[in-house]
C-alpha cells in the first residue's frame, strides 16, 4: 500500500511540473513559458537546472498584476547554510514582464538580508527582474542570462551605477524647468539625478527625494505625487519612452517602480 501511495505520489508531481512547463503564452511580448524555459537550458552551465517554472506571477518583494512568467534556476554543485538552521543551493529567479506591466517594490533598506527582485534588464518586448541568492559561484550569470534574454534595450549588468547619459540629462532638465516655473511645488533637481540611461521605449533612472520624514514639511508633496509628477515630465522629454523604472533613493532606503505612459 506504501509502495502505491508513493508511485501515485510520483505521478502527481510529474504531472504537475509538466503543467508548469506548459506552452502558456503570456502577453509579455508574445514569449511562452516553453521558450523561456528553453532559453535558460541553453544558458545555464551544466551543473545548474530548472526546478520551478510557473506563469501569473508577480517578482518577488513586489506589488502589482500577476501578469509575468517565473522560472527557477539552481545550482546543484554548491550548498550553502543559513544562521537559522536550513540549508540552500546557489539560485537565480528570473521574471518575465510586459512592457506596460506598472509594479511597487517594498521600501527597502541599502543593506538588507532580505532583499526583493531586480531589474535585469528590458528589450522591446518585456521587462526582466531576478533575485538570486549564492549566484557569485557563477559570476557570468547575469550577463549569461541578458544574453539569453535579448536584453538589449537596457541591460542592467552592464550599467555602471550612477552614471548619467548627459544627452538624456538636457532633455529632461529642460522639461523639468517648464514645469517648476507653473508649479513652484515641485521640488526636483536636475542634480538629484545619478543614474539615467535608455535606449528605445525605455529608460532607467535613480533619483534622490528628499532624504527623510523629519526635513518634509506640510507644503512637501508625497512620495507618490513626487513620482507621478517626475514621470510625466519624463514622457513629456521622451515621447519614444513608453515604460519608466525608476529607482527612488533615500538616506538609507529605496524603493523602485515600473511607470507606463498611459
Amino acid at each position: 500500500m506504501r509502495r502505491l501511495i508513493l508511485a501515485l505520489a510520483v505521478l502527481a508531481l510529474a504531472a504537475s511540473t509538466t503543467s508548469a512547463l506548459a506552452g502558456t503564452t503570456t502577453d509579455a511580448g508574445g514569449t511562452t513559458l516553453d521558450e523561456l524555459v528553453s532559453r535558460l537550458e541553453e544558458t545555464i552551465p551544466e551543473t545548474w537546472r530548472i526546478v520551478e517554472a510557473d506563469s501569473a506571477r508577480t517578482p518577488i518583494g513586489w506589488t502589482g498584476p500577476e501578469r509575468g512568467l517565473y522560472v527557477m534556476l539552481e545550482d546543484t554543485r554548491t550548498r550553502f547554510f543559513h544562521p537559522n538552521g536550513f540549508h540552500y543551493f546557489s539560485f537565480y529567479r528570473i521574471w518575465l514582464l510586459p512592457t506596460d506591466w506598472e509594479g511597487e517594490m517594498r521600501m527597502t533598506p541599502y543593506m538588507s538580508d532580505s532583499v526583493p527582485a531586480y531589474l535585469l534588464g528590458v528589450s522591446d518586448s518585456y521587462s526582466a527582474f531576478f533575485h538570486t541568492a549564492g549566484g557569485n559561484v557563477w559570476e557570468e550569470g547575469p550577463k549569461a542570462l541578458c544574453g539569453a534574454l535579448g536584453l538589449e534595450s537596457i541591460c542592467f549588468t552592464d550599467l555602471t551605477r550612477r552614471v548619467v547619459d548627459l544627452e538624456f540629462e538636457e532633455r529632461l532638465k529642460a522639461s523639468l524647468a517648464s514645469v517648476q516655473e507653473d508649479d513652484e511645488t515641485l521640488v526636483l533637481s536636475p542634480q538629484r539625478i545619478i543614474g539615467l540611461s535608455g535606449a528605445g521605449s525605455s529608460l532607467y533612472l535613480e533619483y534622490i527625494f528628499a532624504a527623510d520624514s523629519e526635513e518634509e514639511d506640510e507644503t512637501t508633496p508625497e512620495l507618490a505625487s513626487l513620482t507621478e509628477s517626475l514621470a510625466e515630465n519624463v514622457f513629456v522629454a521622451f515621447p519614444e519612452v513608453e515604460s519608466l523604472y525608476l529607482r527612488r533613493c533615500r538616506s538609507d532606503t529605496f524603493t523602485d517602480t515600473i511607470v507606463a505612459r498611459d
